[in-house]
């Protein structure tokens, strides 16, 4: 009889302390995207006609290409090496060759 009084008496304990468990406000959810660096000659043929047409880019150099996964879909980023020494020009394309969106970082509010 003592061991089942105890044993309820333990569950009771734990049970209020799980209703008690909050959040902390201000608690930040990152999220990691998974990131694999490309050899710019190994991006999908559309995406190199794309750069091709883009007046903003077509004459840069790629200096970097990175593949990740961007909501479900395949994105690939190209970091262009730009005509101010220094600067980058950083564009988002999908599969197809159509310009994604980067998107900004979300910073957590205090």
């Amino acid at each position: 009889m003592k061991k089942i009084m105890l044993s309820l008496a333990a569950l009771s304990v734990f049970a209020i302390a799980g209703i008690n468990a909050t959040t902390l406000p201000g608690e930040a959810t990152v999220l990691v995207q998974e990131t694999t660096k490309i050899d710019p000659e190994s991006l999908p043929e559309k995406v190199k006609e794309a750069i091709k047409t883009d007046d903003a880019v077509s004459l840069l150099t790629i200096k970097e290409a990175h593949q990740k996964m961007e909501e479900g879909q395949v994105v690939y980023q190209v970091i262009f090496e730009s005509s101010n020494p220094g600067e980058e020009v950083k564009k988002m394309y999908d599969a197809a060759g159509k310009e994604v969106a980067q998107q900004k970082a979300v910073e957590p509010i205090r």
